[in-house]
């Protein structure tokens, strides 16, 4: 995202703000009219339907109540097309001019008509569960196990 705004206006509660306000609308948006105020970098449909942000607002939820209030981005996909919303406990650097993911610990969802399956980051930059198991946690319960079993919350 471009550094037009403070760093947290890319964090997880002000986003959902945001979010709630267009969730109420009750409409579909063109993407392109509200990338920068939802942090959405890449996108395949041209319409952010009431369904994807109900979607979002159930993740960003989910990451405030884990913890990850920092910096969040979403990728909205298609079916076959790379997506995924994620979500910081730090808020996003500053490189360059423009806002980026930290590094550090983060949680991610795909974000697909297709599937539904969760990741997370820990401090050290290690993404679990590992690749051959990568879409092994379908449920918010199993990441709030795993994240505890790794000793995370």
């Amino acid at each position: 995202m471009r550094l037009q705004h403070e760093r947290s206006y890319y964090n997880a509660e002000n986003v959902l703000v945001r979010l709630e306000t267009m969730i109420a609308d009750g409409w579909s948006k063109p993407i392109r009219s509200v990338y920068d105020e939802l942090s959405i970098f890449d996108w395949w449909p041209e319409k952010l339907t009431v369904f994807h942000m109900k979607q979002m607002r159930t993740f960003l939820k989910t990451a405030i109540k884990l913890g990850y209030k920092g910096y969040v981005c979403f990728k909205v996909g298609a079916s076959g097309c790379a997506n995924g919303m994620w979500a910081s406990k730090a808020e996003g650097k500053v490189q360059n001019g423009d806002i980026y993911s930290p590094d550090g610990e983060a949680i991610y969802r795909s974000f697909t008509p297709d599937y539904t399956y969760y990741s997370f980051c820990d401090k050290d930059e290690n993404w679990y569960p590992a690749q051959e198991e990568f879409d092994s946690l379908k449920t918010t319960k199993m990441l709030e196990q795993a994240l505890q079993a790794a000793g995370i919350i």
